[in-house]
Order: structure tokens, then C-alpha cells, then sequence
């Protein structure tokens, strides 16, 4: 007999997104920004590097252009606590 364990998080069609995701940060961001230097100074501007992340994860989550991050990925994404992804102040 199968043991059942009830979870109460949310649930999003894109399995291990967000694992990949903090991979890449681990990996890959600190080298992309060091690389391509800062891009914005204010607080409101986002990095090259999440600028790269927002664009895997259309890739990634199967979209086939950039809008589909606000208008299919955002509603999925905005479940993960601390990621911070390009195009998300349309949903703050």
C-alpha cells in the first residue's frame, strides 16, 4: 500500500524550473554579470542575468516569444519566493 502525503504548495505545470533556475544562479549569473559589467544602477533595473534567466525560462517552459513570459510564465513563476525575473513588475 501506497503511502499519500498531502502538500499544501502550490503547484506549477513546470516541474523543475525553479531548481534549474537556482542553478543558474549558483553558476552562472556571477559570471554574466562580471562579464557584461552593470547595466542599471536604480533599484528598478534588472541585471543581464536575469535578463538570460526570463529568456531560458520562455525556452525552457516552452514559450515560442519573449510577451510570453507575462502573458503564460509570470503567474506560474511568481510562486517562487526569492526569484526575480525580468518583466515581473507587470505582476507586482
Amino acid at each position: 500500500m501506497a503511502k499519500i502525503q498531502i502538500k499544501s504548495d502550490k503547484l506549477t505545470p513546470f516541474g523543475g524550473i525553479f531548481m534549474v533556475m537556482e542553478q543558474f544562479d549558483s553558476m552562472l549569473a556571477h559570471v554574466i554579470d562580471l562579464t557584461l559589467g552593470q547595466r542599471c544602477s536604480s533599484i528598478i533595473g534588472y541585471k543581464y542575468s536575469e535578463i538570460v534567466r526570463s529568456l531560458m525560462s520562455v525556452y525552457f517552459c516552452g514559450g515560442s516569444c519573449v510577451e510570453d513570459v507575462t502573458s503564460h510564465l509570470m503567474r506560474h513563476l511568481s510562486y517562487h519566493p526569492t526569484l526575480r525575473t525580468a518583466w515581473s513588475l507587470c505582476y507586482r
